[in-house]
């Protein structure tokens, strides 16, 4: 960036003549005693930066604007061909802005990572970067939870119509299992396996909370691991940590299966925030029929309790992504158990309704 200032301040500026016109296609330059089109000028300054950035629009509109104010510094003497320049950067600023808005409206798909044996691990987005996220995670207990993959597959698809960019999904953290399950001759064998992954290790007890523990359990007769060496021993596991890490998230739904119950972890039961989301998504979709008109967020907190498998129900509990999340990042997120997605796709339309008004907040 600092060599690009160099450049415009003293090879280009001093050598500037624009003719008395706004168009920058009929505006001629004298650089270097040449002539040069205004427009031509403003695309060769527009490669120089993408050499800088790597064609990254964000970093662009930051040089764009960084130069713009460093060269109005310049101008002590209201110089009227700085002045020129600057309308050459206007129109570049004007420029990216438009194709950032053309690119946060797409619908982007990114490869997160890989898992053992090289399965992508997909996500889907609508982004402003000067927002944060709503975040839809699905399928971590892969063909377990079949049902969540096709929920998701299904809001990627409505929102895609939508002008709102402000969500990100993952339609399957568990993409070998998935697959596993829909090409296994009988599903009562796929049953059998649980919902693991291919380390036949549950995703969802493998991530470093402070209660992690070293240990196994039995689910239908079979040894199920919450670790092979440690905790976040998964590629998987690894992948949601990474997210979190990168993108910024305000507020978090994960989608399991195939109960009617809404889950929010012990750590965060006390944080007003999360009972008020809580309150929201067990009020706007209709197969949740729990009696909400509570007297104060004391009674509150124990209906809430009434209407959830918390983690005191089972120790194992402790280890969840959704413990992590809380723990680590203080997001308020919740678990939805739903049904399969054949039974309740006329339904959804109340959950898209409901993330569409949190992203309107």
């Amino acid at each position: 960036m600092k060599k690009l200032l160099i450049f415009l301040i003293i090879f280009i500026i001093p050598n500037i003549a624009f003719w008395n016109q706004n168009d920058l296609e009929n505006i001629d330059i004298n650089v270097w005693w040449k002539q040069m089109n205004a427009l031509s000028l403003q695309k060769w300054l527009e490669q120089i930066v993408n050499k800088i950035t790597k064609n990254d629009l964000e970093k662009n509109l930051k040089i764009y604007y960084k130069t713009k104010k460093s060269i109005e510094k310049y101008n002590n003497n209201n110089n009227e061909n700085i002045k020129n320049i600057i309308k050459i950067i206007d129109f570049s600023i004007d420029k990216t802005n438009k194709e950032l808005d053309i690119f946060y409206n797409k619908v982007n798909k990114i490869i997160l990572w890989y898992t053992k044996w090289w399965a992508p691990i997909f996500a889907y987005y609508k982004w402003n970067p000067n927002n944060w996220f709503f975040w839809i995670f699905s399928n971590i207990h892969g063909w377990y939870e079949y049902g969540t993959y096709e929920t998701a597959n299904y809001l990627i698809k409505e929102f895609e119509k939508e002008d709102i960019t402000w969500w990100f999904i993952i339609p399957t953290i568990n993409p070998e299992w998935l697959e596993y399950y829909k090409n296994a001759n009988q599903k009562y064998d796929a049953y059998l396996e649980w919902r693991t992954n291919i380390n036949n290790v549950d995703l969802n007890r493998n991530f470093c909370t402070k209660n992690f523990e070293l240990t196994s359990f039995i689910k239908n007769g079979l040894n199920i691991l919450t670790w092979i060496w440690s905790c976040e021993s998964e590629a998987e596991t690894r992948v949601i940590v990474e997210t979190l890490k990168k993108y910024k998230f305000n507020k978090i739904i994960s989608l399991h299966s195939k109960w009617n119950i809404l889950f929010i972890p012990d750590n965060s039961i006390d944080d007003k925030k999360v009972i008020d989301f809580w309150y929201e998504i067990s009020n706007i979709l209709p197969w949740y029929k729990y009696d909400i008109d509570f007297e104060n967020d004391h009674v509150k907190k124990q209906k809430i309790k009434e209407y959830e498998i918390n983690e005191w129900w089972s120790k194992e509990y402790t280890w969840t992504m959704e413990t992590y999340i809380y723990e680590k990042y203080k997001i308020p997120t919740i678990l939805i158990e739903i049904p399969e997605h054949w039974e309740i796709e006329y339904k959804l339309r109340d959950l898209k309704k409901l993330i569409k008004n949190e992203i309107r907040k």
